[in-house]
């Protein structure tokens, strides 16, 4: 991939980092086109003026990425920092509609996490702004800040030139599953801290102060203009906008994850956990603390594309959610072994509780309930008496309980005594042995095998 990197000499950090990158590679002399050096698969050009005067000039560029290397400027973010960002206009103007430049998430991916990889100096993604904004070639800005003082830094100058050398050698090509992010302050903090911590990407970032701003228009120009396949929303900074740009993100189609969502998609491709999520959505199913998780058959034979995707639908696996608790609670890992050899996808609490599960419509259901049910069965024979009535469809389960009442009227008082017979020991009473058998009785309760609640989930 060819990549052009552009400075300008109105800019100090800008001409700080042309300098060494001049310095840190062997580059050629262009004798024709824009761009002045070429090493390897980088181009440089130097610009005379400011950075969002050159639409036309990005029209004539032949590259696939393009580098903006620029100055930081703030007066809250003091001392010296990285940072990195997107362009566009979300206002617009009485010469221009709103718009957005396309994005390059992978590479400034890339670039984010060598800049943390060759310094301590803090490193950070800003939420998108200012032109150029009709740039049709993935861009991106990769800024020095805060002041003069770091501008012409010329540690942090070396530091930004390796950064974007790198790019030469990184696999730029590589996928990178890519998020629309939303909310949080225009320093998006909690976004890059992600951007670190899992494997996606993020295209267009819009802070709080942007948000009612957002139109639908807009918002799907973010997605498309990203490639992104879901949002991410800093949800506690959302203010009054989430309700809406939730909704307007569902329907055009795209999925609204959460942290714990993107670090913990499971061992299925990025493709599939997104179209499970949006058939299971369409179940009226909601996520809101319950993650998706993948049985190894299922995803044993998603891997071997034994399964299509095209038409990929769920039946809802009814089997009554009070037997799978129970079960759960005498051997919850020999539940989950059952689960793991049976094409299944289930819904499960930060607990560990399971409350809803799901099979592919080209599985059947009746024989996967049943497998699950003998399954069941089994495992609660470790602790209770288990009968099965295939004619009524019910599961009856007794169990010895402690009965109070019975001790109370052999003269056992509540105290030591009261518990030892609880805990199924014998006890004397002057010359009297009283033994628990005495003071337990059977307790029978019948469990219809289907479930009685859609979803399992309250």
């Amino acid at each position: 991939m060819h990549s052009v990197i552009i400075c300008s000499e109105t800019d100090d950090a800008s001409q700080n980092v042309a300098r060494h990158l001049l310095k840190r590679a062997p580059w050629t002399q262009c004798s024709d086109g824009p761009a002045q050096w070429t090493y390897g698969n980088l181009q440089l050009l130097v610009i005379k003026d400011r950075f969002i005067k050159q639409e036309a000039l990005i029209r004539e560029l032949n590259a696939d990425v393009i580098i903006f290397s620029s100055r930081h400027e703030s007066e809250k973010q003091k001392g010296p920092v990285f940072t990195a960002h997107f362009t566009g206009d979300i206002n617009g103007s009485q010469h221009m509609s709103p718009t957005l430049a396309r994005a390059a998430p992978r590479a400034l991916k890339l670039v984010v996490k060598r800049l943390q990889q060759l310094s301590d100096i803090k490193v950070l993604v800003e939420v998108t702004h200012h032109c150029p904004c009709t740039v049709n070639i993935p861009s991106l800005f990769v800024e020095i800040g805060s002041s003069k003082f770091d501008w012409t830094n010329d540690a942090l100058g070396d530091i930004m030139a390796q950064a974007i050398l790198s790019l030469d050698s990184l696999p730029l090509k590589l996928k990178c599953v890519t998020a629309v992010g939303f909310g949080g302050p225009h320093y998006a903090q909690r976004h890059t801290d992600i951007l670190f911590s899992s494997e996606i990407c993020y295209g267009h970032m819009f802070a709080t102060y942007q948000l009612e701003r957002l139109s639908p228009a807009i918002v799907q120009e973010a997605f498309e203009k990203s490639q992104a396949k879901f949002a991410y929303f800093d949800r506690k900074k959302m203010g009054a906008e989430g309700d809406r740009l939730r909704l307007l993100v569902l329907n055009l189609g795209y999925e609204v994850l959460r942290k714990n969502d993107i670090e913990n998609h499971g061992d299925v491709s990025w493709e599939q956990y997104l179209r499970i999520r949006r058939v299971l959505r369409r179940y009226g199913v909601t996520f809101d603390g319950v993650s998706i998780q993948v049985s190894a058959s299922l995803r044993d034979s998603l891997a071997a594309h034994a399964m299509s995707l095209d038409y990929f639908e769920f039946k809802h696996l009814e089997l009554n959610p009070a037997i799978i608790k129970l079960a759960c609670a005498v051997d919850i890992e020999s539940f989950k072994h059952l689960i793991e050899i049976e094409k299944i996808v289930y819904l499960e609490r930060k607990d560990g509780r399971i409350v809803s599960m799901f099979v592919p419509a080209e599985s059947s259901s009746i024989d996967v309930t049943n497998a699950l049910l003998i399954g069941c069965t089994e495992i609660l024979k470790k602790r209770y008496e288990v009968e099965y009535s295939e004619q009524k469809s019910k599961l009856y389960i007794s169990e010895r309980k402690f009965n109070a009442r019975l001790a109370r009227s052999l003269g056992v008082a509540e105290g030591p005594l009261f518990a030892k017979l609880a805990h199924g020991e014998p006890i004397r009473i002057n010359s009297k042995v009283i033994k628990p058998e005495y003071v337990f009785t059977k307790v029978k309760k019948a469990f219809d095998v289907a479930s009685t609640d859609k979803f399992g989930q309250h």
